[in-house]
């Protein structure tokens, strides 16, 4: 089989699975590369001596399956032309992660709480695979790169029912003139209400916008999955902007979007559709509500931009005063202005409310959540904690319903 052929076949497993496949020569080098989940920077696979000692002692269609110390998993086997490389198909979840187990394997790796929101989005948006639908997988595979690619080629199309009458725009306006003027109002009231962060009113609308999808399913005749897609692309994008515009730093934007368009292709029902739209509209205007840096000024806005991105990495002044371009005592004196509270304060307050979240459930230890949040000495952690919460980590930990800061 040639590289060509192998290029062309992985392509065809890719587009027929959506999993990420690489080829991988044995000194780790990708000779084939085709991704939609970019991994994190701080974990990929890069084990790939421990793979090649076992493939090579297989079999002819023998295959392996590998998972991670972050519960990723992937399909390896090894290819008949060249003899030197292997095929890996993944990463993909063999079961649904809760939220201790994912703490876990955060403290585990010992990642931040920046690398936490990343991997909990890559977990979101991997399929979970059974065991039968692996094997199923790893026989396509072998069997499809042990012999040369066949292209099928369309010789004729069949079509039954009636086919969709063109209708003039005079018509079309006519008949829905009232719906698109409500569709359209009922568009900014949901986007004015992520915009500014209120989650009754998103609670409120998102039986509305459901109604707005499927009153779209038509669009493309014939397949309403395929229109409702579409519409919800667009209204990720829709929700995207009114988060920006509620103050939330394009990092967290970007990365949302991404893990909802990546949902949203992979749905295969409109119901599934559905729950992906009010889940999208709670989790934007949850960023608003946690993330927002509106009603400051723009040099403060930068500045509490790079402390919520790098909370759980050690932050100074003159770090901030670096990225942003100022001086460090016009930045402390209009911070606390603006702000209510010194940068030491506010750095401590919104690393103890993470904390918080991590102390509701028995796992990770306290310990290991304070590195996570950016406290690298453990008593400063407990001093800073009680200061602001009333109670030591483990009091707060034996009663999770405690008073404290709640944002």
């Amino acid at each position: 089989m040639t590289a060509y052929d192998n290029q062309s076949t992985a392509e065809l497993i890719h587009s027929l699975t959506q999993i990420d496949i690489a080829i991988i020569q044995k000194d780790g080098t990708p000779v084939v590369q085709i991704q939609e989940n970019v991994l994190p920077a701080f974990h990929r696979l890069n084990e790939f001596d421990p793979i090649f000692q076992q493939i090579e002692q297989f079999h002819a269609n023998g295959y392996l399956t590998y998972t991670d110390s972050a519960q990723l998993s992937y399909v390896a086997a090894r290819l008949d032309q060249p003899d030197d490389q292997v095929v890996v198909l993944g990463p993909f979840l063999t079961t649904t992660l809760t939220i201790d187990e994912i703490n876990d394997i955060v403290a585990m790796n010992s990642y931040t709480i920046s690398e936490h929101r990343q991997l909990t989005q890559l977990y979101q948006s991997l399929p979970v695979l059974a065991e039968d639908k692996i094997n199923d997988l790893a026989t396509l595979m072998t069997n499809l790169f042990s012999r040369q690619l066949a292209t099928a080629h369309e010789k004729a199309k069949v079509t039954h029912g009636p086919q969709p009458i063109e209708r003039s725009l005079m018509t079309v306006n006519s008949d829905h003139r009232a719906q698109i003027e409500a569709n359209y109002a009922n568009e900014a009231k949901i986007t004015n209400a992520i915009a500014s962060g209120d989650q009754v009113a998103v609670h409120r609308l998102n039986t509305t916008m459901t109604k707005i999808f499927d009153s779209f399913s038509n669009r493309i005749p014939g397949k309403p999955l395929r229109s409702s897609k579409n519409i919800c692309f667009v209204f990720n994008t829709i929700c995207r902007i009114a988060a920006h515009k509620g103050g939330v730093h394009p990092v967290y934007l970007n990365d949302i979007s991404e893990k909802y368009a990546l949902l949203i292709e992979r749905q295969n029902t409109l119901q599934g559709l559905h729950i992906l739209v009010h889940s999208m509209t709670r989790e934007y205007c949850q960023l608003v509500l946690t993330l927002s840096t509106s009603g400051y000024s723009p040099m403060i806005q930068r500045a509490a931009d790079y402390i919520l991105l790098n909370l759980g990495h050690p932050i100074t002044l003159n770090q901030i005063v670096q990225s942003i371009g100022t001086n460090p005592s016009y930045l402390s004196r209009k911070f606390k202005q603006e702000v209510g509270m010194t940068i030491t304060d506010y750095v401590n307050h919104r690393r103890i409310v993470l904390a918080k979240q991590y102390l509701s459930r028995p796992t990770p230890s306290i310990t290991d959540i304070a590195l996570m949040t950016g406290f690298n000495d453990l008593n400063y952690f407990i001093r800073v904690f009680k200061k602001l919460t009333g109670q030591t980590p483990l009091q707060f930990r034996q009663k999770p319903t405690g008073s404290g800061i709640q944002k």
